[in-house]
């Protein structure tokens, strides 16, 4: 009798112990459920880059704010392909959100070539000025022609000369140097112009190519450099500043068809909040990269040097004008030197 009624006693005891552990499972999974709008955002470059972590703090605060019915599915280092492939994928519709840098947008929309006159921005204040003022908003207007849907900008950075062969400090030094550029003609044109060997490449397969020589140079923000890793495949710097290299945000047409009215709202918001901290973020990068890089040679060009380099770019300035139109070229080069 005493054994009969301890194993039933023993049975209840389980069966109440796998109730538990099937409420407790059930809430874990309601409280990891997947919003009922999933982002599904991709980018080119590492999961430490300033605009991936952009990308996590808007999906950190929509959640929060949405109660879960609005996040992001992000997808770094080049998972789904590089810029390119990026913003071919929003035009396809397999991709709701991504950044990517000014030039690479330009071969399907040939105002942003407007961004790619050298030398363009004197410092950040005058590039953001520019950027989330009229002609930037006009420009993201224009992407809706191409089957995009330009959002706004954040920071990228400025861009400079790295190099695995020796201290540039003149164009000349350039001579015979094959180096790497995005895909871009205007980018081509502008290192042709100071002397070196440029090819486009894409960006995700830039270190292998570093590493086997098959470039000895390539151009991008320092902040970049350092999260890619080139330095330990490139040993030099030369703070050019050529050119303010914005990230633009992406996001598919129809994405925010996908959202109540107060969701778009609550992105909207989100997102503003998101541009001011990731370039607050991009701004501090610089420096923590160069702190982090001991071994690396900078090279800061004095203004007399500088002026070498600025002249030898002055024809990118035809060729751009060529692509946008004068009209657009002056008045956005009227704008960044424009007294605030």
């Amino acid at each position: 009798m005493f054994g009969l009624t301890a194993g039933a006693s023993l049975r209840q005891s389980f069966a109440a112990m796998c109730m538990a552990a099937v409420t407790i499972t059930s809430g874990a999974t309601m409280a990891a459920a997947e919003p009922q709008v999933l982002i599904k955002a991709a980018h080119a470059a590492s999961a430490t880059n300033t605009g991936h972590l952009g990308l996590e703090f808007m999906d950190k605060e929509l959640r929060a704010r949405t109660d879960g019915r609005v996040g992001l599915q992000i997808f770094p280092n080049a998972q789904l392909g590089g810029e390119r492939e990026a913003i071919e994928s929003i035009q396809l519709g397999n991709l709701d959100m991504t950044f990517v840098s000014s030039a690479p947008l330009a071969n399907f929309n040939k105002q942003f070539f407007a961004f790619d006159i050298p030398f363009l921005f004197p410092d950040r204040t005058a590039a953001y000025r520019v950027l989330d003022g009229e002609i930037g908003q006009e420009l993201l207007a224009s992407l809706d022609k191409v089957g995009l849907h330009g959002l706004g900008y954040w920071e990228n950075g400025f861009r400079q000369l790295t190099n695995d062969v020796k201290e540039v400090r003149e164009p000349a030094d350039l001579s015979g140097m094959k180096m790497r550029t995005m895909e871009n003609e205007m980018h081509l044109a502008l290192w042709r112009a100071e002397g070196a060997d440029p090819a486009p490449l894409s960006f995700s397969e830039l270190f292998t190519a570093l590493q086997q020589g098959t470039f000895d140079a390539q151009e991008g923000p320092i902040n970049l450099f350092y999260d890619m890793k080139f330095y330990e495949v490139q040993k030099f710097i030369t703070e050019t500043n050529h050119i303010y290299s914005p990230f633009v945000i992406l996001v598919s047409p129809d994405l925010m068809a996908r959202m109540s009215p107060e969701d778009q709202k609550t992105f909207l918001d989100v997102f503003a909040e998101a541009r001011d901290y990731q370039r607050k973020l991009a701004r501090e990068a610089d420096d923590k990269a160069l702190a982090a890089m001991p071994q690396i040679t900078l090279t800061k060009l004095s203004p007399e040097e500088k002026k070498d380099f600025v002249a030898d770019a002055q024809p990118v300035i035809e060729l751009v004008k060529g692509k946008v139109g004068a009209e657009i070229v002056d008045k956005i080069i009227a704008a960044a030197n424009a007294q605030p």
